[in-house]
């Protein structure tokens, strides 16, 4: 009998520490989206202001935010205060390559921005919203 209740108490515990690390992926995975958004924009002005060299920090972030995003993903963060699609489990090789281009692309934003020559920057920082558009149109809903 105490085995049972044992046996119970842990699965409850498992079952709301589960619910609990799934909540605190989605805040820190919108958190994270959240401020690869404010770095995009932040970009954008810093070329506009021919503050090419100012670009690789703000690259660099986001691409140790895109490194994270595969783990961000846990089964079981489907649920609650999230835009992500069902997609993402079902396709997580996929999802996990896409957001390995982002992180390419985001290194290779920080060495053009190295690089001084704001063409290839601004070219580059083309191809970080091509990886962010290429997920958020399979894996986001609207």
């Amino acid at each position: 009998m105490l085995t049972r209740v044992t046996l119970a108490a842990t699965a409850a515990l498992l079952l709301v520490g589960g619910t609990a690390m799934a909540q605190d992926s989605i805040k820190a995975r919108k958190d994270g989206f959240e401020s690869s958004k404010k770095a995009m924009a932040e970009i954008k002005d810093l070329l506009g202001s021919d503050k090419v060299a100012q670009v690789g920090p703000v690259a660099q972030r986001m691409g140790a935010f895109a490194a994270q995003i595969p783990v961000l993903f846990p089964a079981g963060s489907d649920k609650g205060d999230t835009k992500a699609k069902a997609d993402i489990w079902a396709n997580n090789a996929d999802f996990a390559a896409k957001a390995q281009a982002f992180e390419a692309a985001a290194k290779g934003l920080e060495t053009a921005a190295a690089s001084g020559d704001k063409a290839a920057t601004a070219k580059q920082f083309a191809a970080v919203g091509g990886a962010c558009k290429a997920c958020h149109e399979r894996y986001r809903a609207d």
